[in-house]
This record gives structure tokens, sequence and C-alpha cells, in this order.
């Protein structure tokens, strides 16, 4: 029986030795390249916020960055569902609209998911629940209680919210004035444009608290029309990721991180 010399076992070792480095190295190279592979589709999306709705979102003239429980909530949900977040600042009347024309991939603000709302876009599931809550200047002495009250006034309410449409539809108040603006809105109320200024509760408890109404006081008075939910948006036919994002904050919701955030901006989980 024949016998391989030392040298060509020697050599055949060899061989066998470079074939399985080259392996190696291949192996290695798929697996790098399957890392950048996936690092490079990591979804990321462009979310429209208001910049002016403290302490729901707003953006922080000295960092340029947006802040407010609800981008931080949707930076914490973007953590948990494996995509990546910015915001990019948008009056709340154009979100909307910015959404439906690809302009934005996601809605973070204090919207509420109405009826009509719904019939174009996805929500989530809700952040927390605010209703709409009115100032007046501190000589106004009158105390609000609904919207009865407005008979005969002129008053202003943000554009695009969902009691703004009630409230005109109502018919109470003398006139409506619908402001983009927040800080417009407060300067018209400061000048005695309007009689009272109408806006999301949290948000001008929060322009109280910075100093942004200035000679001006909140009707604690006034009972809301209706307490809503506030969710995030998406574009229909995004079910695998409104379903990430719903997880995320169920999650949120269990381990007491949502409850965390709400109560850093002074708000607590009030659910639908």
């Amino acid at each position: 029986m024949s016998t391989m010399s030392y040298s060509a076992a020697s050599d055949a070792c060899k061989r066998g030795f470079l074939r399985f480095s080259q392996l190696m190295v291949t192996g290695a190279l798929c697996v790098n390249l399957l890392s950048v592979s996936a690092q490079a589709e990591t979804l990321k999306l462009l979310a429209g916020s208001t910049p002016s709705s403290r302490p729901t979102c707003f953006m922080d003239m000295e960092s340029g960055k947006f802040e407010g429980f609800m981008p931080e909530i949707a930076q914490e949900v973007a953590k948990r569902a494996g995509f990546e977040v910015s915001f990019n600042a948008i009056p709340f009347s154009t979100l909307l609209q910015s959404l439906l024309s690809d302009k934005i991939d996601m809605i973070v603000a204090g919207m509420s998911p109405t009826d009509q709302r719904k019939t174009k876009v996805d929500f989530s599931d809700g952040i927390t629940s605010v209703g709409e809550g009115i100032y007046a200047r501190d000589d106004n002495k009158k105390q609000y209680r609904s919207p009865a009250d407005f008979k005969g006034e002129a008053i202003g309410i943000m554009a695009g919210t969902d009691y703004g449409r009630r409230i005109s539809e109502m018919n109470v108040a003398k006139e409506i004035k619908f402001y983009e603006s927040a800080a417009d809105l407060a300067r018209d109320v400061s000048l005695g444009r309007v009689s009272v200024g109408m806006n999301d509760y949290p948000i001008i408890k929060g322009q109280a608290s910075i100093g942004a109404l200035k000679g001006m006081h909140v009707v604690e008075s006034y009972q809301s029309t209706k307490v809503a939910p506030i969710a995030f948006a998406l574009r229909k036919g995004n079910e695998p990721l409104l379903l990430k994002i719903n997880q995320a904050i169920e999650s949120m919701k269990q381990d007491g991180s949502l409850q965390k955030i709400l109560n850093k901006w002074g708000m607590q989980y009030i659910p639908a």
C-alpha cells in the first residue's frame, strides 16, 4: 500500500490551511458587509413638530433642538422601535398636509386622532390626553366656565385644532380669530384685540410658567369641552412601523418611562 511522502503531506496541509484562511477571510467580509448593509438600512424619519407649543413641543432657540414631552417620547420610541427621528418646524394647521404630501414622515405634536383625521392618516396609541384651556388679561375678571360665556366677544384660537372647529360650530362668540402662532395669539390677547386666547391647556400653562403670558392669567374656572388623546401620526400603509411604535409606547407605559418623561414636563398620563 502506497504512502504519501512527508513533502507531499506538508504541501497538502499548506494548501488546506490556505483554503481555510481564505474561507475565514471571505466569511469575515460577508459579516462586515451584512453589518454595513444593516446600518445603511436604518430607517430615518423626519417628523413635523410645532415650534412654540411648550411643553408639548417647541424649538430651543439657543440649541436649535426640539424639546418637549412629545419629541422626547418620540426619540425613546424610535430607539426601541429601531429607527431614527429628526424634527422640522411646521405650523400645526399644516401638519396633516405636510404629511400627506411627503414633506414629513411623521407628526409629533399635540394632535388628537379625530374621526375626520383618521380617514386621512393612521394614529398611534395615545400618549396622554389633553383638553383646551383659555387665558385672559389680568384686568378681565370674568369667570369663564364654558363656551357659552364667549357670547358677544371676540376670541382667539389656534388654527387647525379640533376644539377650534367645535367652538366655531357652536356659533356663540361674536368673532373667532384663528392663529398660526401661539406668540401672535398671546400678543392680541395682551393688546385687547380678543378677549381670551384658547390653546391646549398644558401649552398655556407652559407659556405662563416661562413668563410668556405677562399681564395675563390662565382662567382655571374654564372647563374643557372635551379631553382627547394625543398621538403620533403616520401616512396610511405603514402598518408594520405603526405596530412597532405602538409596542414601544406600551413598553414605556409598562416600565414607567412614559410617565417619567411626562412628569419632567409637568404632565401626567391621562388615558383616553
